[in-house]
């Protein structure tokens, strides 16, 4: 769900800055409604205080779960490898897996914020 309603936001600044970058011309010399852009650009900014306060307690303790997992995974297999890589190969692929996947989803949730962000402070 996260990542739909980043994915939204972003779009909608994308296509904002898209807007707003056809009505500057050569010499850069705006020629549009500069009152309709800065309306829409506080309306999509509005929503993404709205969605981070909706979101703010998912992604937070997604985050933490995430970190915790990969703490845990990592001290298993480190200090207990005769009961959980070491016992058959399944077990390790499945740690390796896990650990992962672990990996893979809190990148993929500290990349939503960086995007998000960076499209919205700097464009």
């Amino acid at each position: 769900m996260n990542y739909m309603v980043m994915i939204l936001l972003y779009d909608q600044f994308h296509n904002l800055n898209e807007d707003f970058s056809k009505c500057v011309g050569d010499r850069g010399k705006f020629s549009g409604n500069f009152e309709q852009f800065r309306q829409r650009h506080q309306a999509i900014s509005r929503s993404v205080q709205e969605a981070d306060r909706f979101l703010m307690m998912s992604g937070g303790s997604s985050l933490c779960c995430q970190v915790v997992t990969i703490i845990l995974v990592l001290y298993s297999t480190i200090f207990y490898r005769d009961d959980t890589i070491s016992f058959d190969a399944e077990s390790a692929v499945l740690y390796i897996a896990w650990l992962s996947f672990s990996v893979f989803s809190l990148s993929l949730s500290a990349g939503q914020a960086i995007m998000l962000n960076h499209m919205a402070s700097i464009h």
